[in-house]
């Protein structure tokens, strides 16, 4: 006679809402091929995201600003195909902080200061380009380059309706064209903070429009300069300048001091933990409702620790040694082809990776074009799926995404997917490329870890005890988003027993 075993299973996304979880329940039987029971749901991956760039205005970012707005529309696509129309919002705001030595701009004052927005937070609503010989370009052809900027209130708070405001490739204008009179103290992390607190985001504030309680919120700061902390953190006017926001944000000085010579304040800077802490109240704790990326001077976006601030010579005003160098045909007379570490924006980048949340790339590279794919992709699809009991047998069980099954096996080529047949398959696969799994399963206590070029695997964690039954992971080069449109997926476990 036969049996059934009716076993009740949780399946959710990386937390992003306690509704975005839901119950079902599947059927065991022997020698027949057995499929869960249970409804379509929409909150597995982010259904709206209020997406915040912190854009660094000081000198030497022109080049990088004309390849984030020409890379912008890659962006703009996976956005427009992820959420769809009126599902999310895009604001920008630069690093400056009004400071001593940032004052605001004015007709003898014209680098290194604050521009009419009054920045400090507030969203950028001046369409910028790069201008030469009477008309905006694509690109800068000096490393100071000339910027023209037009107003429009409007572009405060974009959407899909008004997205040329944040880059248009017909005129090279956009909000994301920041300029470079900026100010040398890049406070991101300040700024970002100011931008979002409810004094600047409430009704008939300036910042108002922009967040939506539903909503997923991501912070991306894309700057090759280390950040400065809060005004006061530092002090603005010794004989390092700048510099001294990388004193302060390493706590030693280049000769072992822990204090510059002559004033009173040590070296520290406000704690990223608190930026953090800052953000996550926002969304209520909610891990999953606020993600980071870092587009920073990074010597290895794989291994972030290995980027360190590190001294020129030991002398009291020693520059800092950039951490990367962007290849050619960039070229620059002041050394701009080069970032410093962003050793603080990695740090919480860290803080949210923990929780699958953070993104980080070098920018120290010539075409945004892969990194803002990449980085759209992660900020609407999750990084595993979590789930609320454990997978009777994982050798067992095949995974269906929308109705598509996953093949168990794939080869490590991205375009196109190419299933294979197991680990030991060394002829289906094209060369170069190795027979993988394309999905993992890992017990709670464990997550799963994407490898390049190689498959997923577990790593132990902190027992997450929102997925008590753990989390499955997909291989590096396997893009569950493909069967995701506008928030909903649908997945099932289908086991064939022995």
């Amino acid at each position: 006679m036969s049996r059934m075993r009716i076993i009740s299973l949780l399946l959710c996304a990386p937390a992003l809402l306690a509704s975005a979880c839901q119950d079902y329940a599947y059927e065991e039987q022997p020698n027949t091929v057995v499929r869960e029971k249970r409804k379509t749901f929409n909150a597995s991956v982010a259904q709206e995201a209020n997406i915040l760039f912190v854009v660094d205005n000081s000198g030497s970012m022109a080049g990088e600003q004309a390849q984030l707005g020409q890379s912008f529309s890659t962006f703009r696509q996976v956005l427009d195909e992820k959420f769809g129309p009126g599902k999310y919002k895009i604001s920008v705001i630069t690093t400056a902080m009004e400071s001593d030595n940032c004052p605001p701009c004015n007709d003898t004052i014209k680098q290194g200061c604050i521009n009419e927005t009054g920045e400090n937070g507030r969203f950028q609503d001046r369409k910028g380009c790069i201008w030469d010989g009477g008309s905006c370009q694509p690109s800068p052809t000096s490393d100071q380059p000339t910027f023209d900027f037009i107003p429009d209130a409007s572009c405060r708070v974009v959407d899909s309706t008004n997205q040329n405001c944040i880059y248009d490739s017909a005129s090279y204008r956009g909000t994301v064209m920041v300029g470079t009179s900026g100010c040398g103290y890049e406070r991101g992390l300040a700024a970002m903070r100011k931008a979002l607190e409810p004094n600047m985001t409430g009704p008939g504030k300036y910042n108002s429009g922009f967040l939506d309680p539903q909503a997923v919120l991501t912070v991306a700061i894309i700057s090759d300069e280390e950040d400065c902390g809060e005004v006061g953190d530092v002090d603005d006017l010794t004989p390092s300048q700048a510099t001294i926001c990388y004193y302060a944000a390493k706590g030693v000085g280049p000769m072992g001091e822990n204090i510059y010579p002559g004033t009173s304040k040590p070296y520290a800077l406000t704690p990223v933990q608190d930026y953090y802490d800052f953000l996550m109240r926002l969304k209520d704790g909610k891990t999953g409702m606020v993600k980071f990326a870092a587009i920073v001077g990074v010597k290895d976006k794989n291994n972030p620790d290995t980027t360190t601030i590190e001294y020129e010579n030991a002398t009291q005003t020693s520059q800092v040694r950039q951490t990367c160098t962007t290849p050619p045909p960039c070229s620059s007379t002041r050394g701009y082809c080069g970032a410093f570490p962003g050793t603080r924006y990695i740090e919480l980048y860290k803080k949210f990776a923990a929780s699958e949340n953070g993104f980080l790339d070098t920018i120290c590279q010539n075409d945004f074009h892969e990194t803002l794919l990449k980085m759209a992709t992660f900020i609407a699809c999750p990084e595993y799926f979590g789930l609320d009991q454990e997978i009777l047998d994982p050798a067992l069980a095949n995974l269906i995404l929308n109705g598509k099954s996953v093949p168990k096996y794939t080869c490590t080529s991205k375009d196109p997917i190419i299933e294979c047949q197991g680990l030991d398959d060394t002829t289906t696969c094209p060369s170069g490329t190795t027979c993988v799994e394309t999905w993992k399963y890992c017990p709670y206590g464990t997550k799963p870890e994407k490898n390049a070029n190689g498959p997923v695997t577990c790593v132990n964690e902190d027992p997450d005890t929102d997925y008590p039954g753990g989390k499955i992971g997909f291989a590096d080069h396997y893009d569950p988003c493909t069967f995701i449109t506008q928030g909903e997926i649908n997945i099932e476990l289908v086991y064939v027993p022995e």
